[in-house]
């Protein structure tokens, strides 16, 4: 995946899904109760919500990895 394809995926709110080492991640999108949009990462059904991309971006792992140094493998 590249970055102007994860960036679509924010943009357009599409949830996005996939495999590492056997285990299934996903990330989907809620609006919060002050009409914010909110970014639920993690593995399947423990999730993590992040307030902002930026802090997404600084914070999410995959493993002992951070999800935005591995995007072009997944």
């Amino acid at each position: 995946m590249t970055k102007e394809e994860f960036y679509f995926l924010v943009e357009t709110r599409k949830s996005f899904e996939f495999n590492y080492k056997g285990k299934t991640y996903n990330m989907t999108f809620e609006k919060g109760s002050g009409g914010d949009t909110k970014i639920f990462f993690g593995q399947l059904y423990e999730e993590k919500s992040y307030d902002s991309i930026g802090e997404f971006l600084n914070t999410a792992k995959v493993e002992n990895h951070f999800f935005k140094d591995m995007m072009d493998t997944i």
